[in-house]
């Protein structure tokens, strides 16, 4: 790996990292009413909008592919966004960056599928290290400083996980096709779609007793243009580096950033289950990278 990369690859996780911790102070909004939905636009369209800045200073033309991979990319990002707002307003930051991250394992087989990238034996038992994490992390009802029982969060965060996942699969396929150099127009087409699909849930649902408040509009903004950048820079990386670096390094950094975080400003005490998770995980993707 290269100095570039490597600091592509710190300053992702780390603007990640920063999105997981502004995206848990979204806990008041439910699902079911209009604001949640109000809260993922203005999310998309802070994002878009550094999208259309970073076009204009590096398009390089819209191919129909680059349409249609975008739109299947923007429907996975959608849900993983909306599955992973539920699960983190619900767990601990620590714990549902964990379970996220291990969506690196879809991306990471498909490349030893169709790209022809090697998973060593170590690889192998560090992917079989993520069913006993799973299973650990649903063993209690009741989630220590959480608001809500397991599923409230779990659920939601399994299907996140997958969706996190596809996204690395289609990343990989935008950058293995002819159009890679629509790599800026493929993350704003999806982006702008992700803000249409939400605008139309916020215009339809009801009314919930949480307001959208000025504050919420300033972390919205900063996790848009964490998000938006974040998908740029791991497009990107995920042409250069093999599948099995790539996610692995990323996911770590941004388990250990984010966990750091959520202690420091949401005091989020780690139980010793908390801790064997993590250390799980981390084993997990030290095995797959090695």
């Amino acid at each position: 790996m290269d100095i570039i990369s490597a600091l592509l690859l710190f300053l992702s996780a780390a603007l990640a990292s920063f999105r997981n911790v502004l995206m848990k102070s979204f806990s008041g909004f439910s699902f079911k009413n209009r604001e949640f939905f109000g809260i993922q636009a203005l999310i998309f369209a802070a994002g878009t909008i550094v999208l259309v800045i970073v076009n204009a200073f590096g398009f390089s033309g819209i191919s129909l592919f680059t349409v249609l991979i975008a739109l299947a990319y923007g429907t996975i990002l959608l849900c993983a966004q909306w599955f992973y707002t539920i699960a983190l307003s619900n767990g601990k930051t620590a714990v549902c960056v964990t379970i996220y991250s291990f969506g690196f394992l879809i991306p990471t087989l498909s490349g030893a599928i169709f790209w022809d990238e090697k998973i060593t034996v170590f690889g192998a038992f560090g992917i079989l290290i993520v069913i006993p994490v799973i299973l650990i992390s649903g063993i209690s009802k009741k989630s220590n400083g959480a608001k809500g029982s397991t599923k409230s969060y779990l659920i939601p965060l399994l299907l996140a996980m997958l969706c996190s996942g596809g996204l690395g699969v289609v990343q990989k396929v935008q950058q293995k096709s002819a159009y890679a150099n629509q790599t800026n127009s493929f993350i704003l087409i999806a982006f702008v779609f992700c803000f249409a699909v939400s605008l139309l849930f916020f215009l339809f649902m009801k009314k919930g007793e949480n307001q959208i408040q000025r504050k919420n509009i300033f972390s919205c903004s900063a996790i848009g243009a964490f998000f938006a950048t974040c998908n740029l820079l791991n497009t990107y990386l995920a042409g250069k580096l093999d599948s099995a670096i790539f996610f692995p390094v990323l996911n770590i950094g941004g388990i250990l950033l984010s966990s750091v975080l959520g202690i420091i400003i949401y005091k989020e005490k780690l139980t010793k289950k908390d801790i064997a998770v993590l250390l799980l995980a981390i084993t997990s993707i030290v095995l797959v990278n090695f």
